[in-house]
Formats: structure tokens, sequence, C-alpha cells
């Protein structure tokens, strides 16, 4: 049982953390899977990496694993996309 203070205090910190942790875990499964094809898809998840940052759900060091994780599939993305006259 959470109590009398426990749902409030789950409401406020235990949901944002929750809900955090599954983006997380699902942009790692994205990342490992190679579902990131395209560079829209890309960018959107390093835009929910930085507020994940900035909301202190995210240390540095994560994020920057994950960042430079991005930016190279981002790089073999447009490298695709060269060698086949796509712009």
């Amino acid at each position: 049982m959470l109590g009398i203070l426990g749902l409030p205090l789950y409401i406020v910190f235990g949901i944002p953390m929750t809900l955090a942790k599954q983006v997380l875990e699902k942009l790692r499964d994205e990342i490992d899977q190679g579902r990131l094809i395209t560079e829209e898809s890309i960018k959107e998840r390093l835009q929910q990496l930085q507020m994940l940052l900035q909301d202190g759900e995210l240390s540095e060091e994560e994020y920057e694993g994950l960042e430079e994780e991005l930016i190279q599939r981002l790089r073999m993305v447009r490298e695709f996309q060269k060698s086949q006259g796509v712009k």
C-alpha cells in the first residue's frame, strides 16, 4: 500500500521517472534493432534525449553514449542516401 502521502509522491516523482525509464529502454531497443532508419526518426530521438538530460532523467554520461550512437546512425543513413542519389 502507498499510504496517505505515498500516492501523491508517486504521482509527482514515480510516474515521470517510470516514463523516462520506458523511453530510454525503447530508445536503446530501437538503436539495437536498427529501427532508426530515417533522418527524421533519429533527430526526434536526439530531441527526446536532450529533454531527458535537461529534466535530470539522464546522466551526462548516458546522454553522451546514446547521442554518439544516434549520430553514427544518422551518418550511416546520410551516406546510404547519398550513395542512392537521395537528397
